[in-house]
């Protein structure tokens, strides 16, 4: 019984180190993310002054 827990837990810090490598990588990409990068290779054009919150 105590070698079916370890295969438990084994999995289950596998399936948590990749659920928490995933959400790092989320959240740096959403920091990263700027309106100036939208404009240039989304949008690829230049918005209005006013239309900016910086």
């Amino acid at each position: 019984m105590a070698a079916e827990y370890a295969n438990l837990f084994v999995w289950l810090i596998g399936l948590f180190g990749i659920v928490g490598i995933v959400i790092v990588n989320v959240a740096r990409f959403v920091i990263k993310d700027s309106l100036a990068y939208d404009e240039s290779f989304v949008w690829r054009r230049k918005l209005p002054k006013e239309s900016r919150k910086d």
